[in-house]
C-alpha cells in the first residue's frame, strides 16, 4: 500500500507529503484534478461551456490516472519487493477515478 502523510488541509493538493519524487510528480496534477471536480458548485443549469470545462477536466482525470498506473508497474516490475502494494495502488486509483468520474458526468451531463 502506498503511504501518503497529509499535514494540512486534505482539499489543499501543495499540502500533500508524498514520499518518492516519481509518484509526487504523477500524483499532484490527479489531486488538483479531482479536487476541482469536487469543489465545483452545484447549479440547477449548466451552460454548455461548463459541460465542455467537466469533461475536459474528466479526460484529465482519466488520463492522469492512466499515467500512474503506468508509472506504478513500471516501478513494480524494477522493485519486486514492493510490487504487490503498487498493483494495489494502481488497481484502487483506477476504481476511484472511474467512480469519480461517473459521479461528475452523470451529476452535470446527464
Amino acid at each position: 500500500m502506498a503511504y501518503v502523510d497529509r499535514p494540512g488541509d486534505m482539499n489543499d493538493s501543495k499540502a500533500l507529503e508524498i514520499k518518492t519524487k516519481s509518484i509526487e510528480q504523477t500524483l499532484v496534477p490527479l489531486v488538483t484534478q479531482i479536487t476541482t471536480l469536487v469543489n465545483h458548485k452545484e447549479k440547477q443549469r449548466v451552460s454548455e461551456k461548463t459541460c465542455q470545462a467537466i469533461e475536459r477536466v474528466g479526460q484529465a482525470v482519466r488520463l492522469a490516472v492512466s499515467k500512474f498506473v503506468s508509472v506504478g508497474e513500471a516501478l513494480g516490475k524494477e522493485n519486486l519487493d514492493i510490487q504487490d502494494e503498487l498493483h494495489e495502488a494502481c488497481s484502487e486509483a483506477q476504481v476511484a477515478g472511474k467512480l469519480r468520474i461517473n459521479y461528475y458526468m452523470k451529476r452535470y451531463l446527464s
